[in-house]
């Protein structure tokens, strides 16, 4: 893997120095973190697809249209007599709906579409900052913050243990942010890395503290990816490049 393939993991292993914080896994945000990013959740939404990942749809009025299908770089599926549709991060039932309203539009009247899953593409996260070997790791089962670090080839000497960053999107673009006290879960507290990282998710391992995460996102993450979407494709095309 060449981690230079992938702009924002340079920019994220360039950069975030400090900011104060407990070492609780939740940040307590200082006032310049007001409405830059939404409350951290911890809930189980379904599955949105991306880049990598295959579908297999099923047009229940007009069998002859289904099909088994990846989605391309681009974030879009060729299906028959539609052409490229974008389905990228959307649901199983969203993608159908959209799926359906399609077919509606051109050549069908009143579609029945379902949407499955089929292949899965690899659950890449980011990890950046003061760790060995910045860049995409793959998850292949459940990953907390200390695992994808020793995934990334582990802390350098100068990394803040005690504060590790978890950055995720909402669907809707707007980032959660927590911090991990890392060093905690090394001296065998339990508690102290309850995380379970997801796809595309971003970790940064600071020098010092992250006092500087307003200016990191500012500058790396919102400058560099003013979509939703943006991140997954970026992510993507990374993997593309270095297959």
């Amino acid at each position: 893997m060449r981690a230079s393939r992938l702009g924002l993991t340079i920019a994220v292993s360039l950069g975030l120095a400090a900011c104060a914080s407990s070492g609780s896994q939740a940040p307590h945000p200082d006032p310049d973190w007001a409405g830059r990013f939404a409350a951290w959740e911890e809930t189980d939404p379904a599955y949105r697809f991306f880049p990598g990942d295959s579908i297999v749809v099923t047009v229940h009025s007009a069998p002859e249209l289904s099909t088994t299908t990846p989605i391309g770089p681009d974030g879009r599926v060729s299906l028959p007599l539609l052409g490229n549709v974008m389905v990228a991060n959307r649901t199983d039932y969203e993608i159908a709906g959209v799926v359906a309203d399609a077919y509606a539009q051109s050549v069908l009247v009143s579609p029945i579409v379902e949407v499955r899953r089929g292949d899965l593409g690899r659950q890449n996260i980011v990890v950046g900052g003061e760790v060995t070997n910045p860049g995409l790791v793959e998850m292949t089962g459940p990953v907390g913050a200390l695992e994808a670090v020793m995934l990334a080839g582990g802390f350098r000497n100068t990394a803040a243990r005690g504060e590790v960053v978890v950055l995720r999107r909402q669907p809707g673009g707007r980032l959660m942010m927590r911090v991990v006290n890392v060093r905690q879960a090394l001296n065998g507290r339990v508690d102290a890395d309850q995380i379970q990282l997801r796809r595309h998710d971003l970790v940064f391992v600071p020098r010092s503290t992250v006092a500087e995460v307003t200016n990191f996102v500012e500058q790396y993450v919102y400058g560099v990816l003013p979509l939703d979407q943006a991140l997954s494709f970026a992510i993507a095309d990374a993997i593309n490049d270095n297959n």
